[in-house]
């Protein structure tokens, strides 16, 4: 879909930008324990499961990370406190925001909205990108979607929808 430059550049670790569908999993089960906890500090632990991992014709582009042991979810403070403090994590580590809904941590509200990329942080090297937004599992029981990208490819992805919100405009005849 979008080509991929930077081919060996790290998402996480050993996990690079491009690695085949077979590299990545070889990645994961070698090194299992480093993905399965990721202390973010103030009590903000991810880990990641290979399932998770995005492809883009069979190249690794993007890793979704989930907030550790809350599988069934996080109450809302507790969503909130998470969405807050990773992005406090990510700024910290010279990231800074190209995208933020003005709802992306307040998730019942942002959960009610058609919006489709929450916060996105841009590392000032251009060559990651995070998202992260809330997902409601269940009534009052959230988690919080985190996904590390490839710098390029996430711009694709949004330059192919605001594309396509301009094709759907222009078709209308307004």
């Amino acid at each position: 879909m979008f080509a991929l430059n930077g081919y060996g550049q790290a998402i996480f670790k050993g996990l690079n930008y491009g690695m085949s569908k077979s590299e990545a999993k070889k990645e994961f089960k070698a090194n299992k324990d480093i993905y399965t906890k990721i202390d973010l500090g103030d009590g903000v632990l991810h880990r990641i499961y290979q399932q998770n991992f995005i492809y883009d014709k069979d190249k690794l582009v993007g890793i979704t990370y989930s907030p550790k042991d809350k599988a069934l979810g996080q109450d809302l403070e507790n969503t909130v406190l998470y969405l807050t403090k990773t992005r406090s994590f990510f700024e910290s580590i010279d990231f800074e925001t190209y995208i933020e809904n003005e709802l992306w941590n307040a998730p019942v509200e942002y959960i009610k909205s058609e919006s489709k990329w929450g916060l996105a942080l841009n590392k000032k090297d251009k060559t990651t990108m995070v998202q992260m937004f809330p997902m409601e599992l269940q009534k009052d029981s959230y988690l919080v979607k985190l996904v590390l990208w490839h710098h390029k490819t996430w711009l694709g992805y949004v330059e192919a929808e605001e594309k396509r919100q301009k094709d759907r405009a222009d078709k209308s005849g307004f």
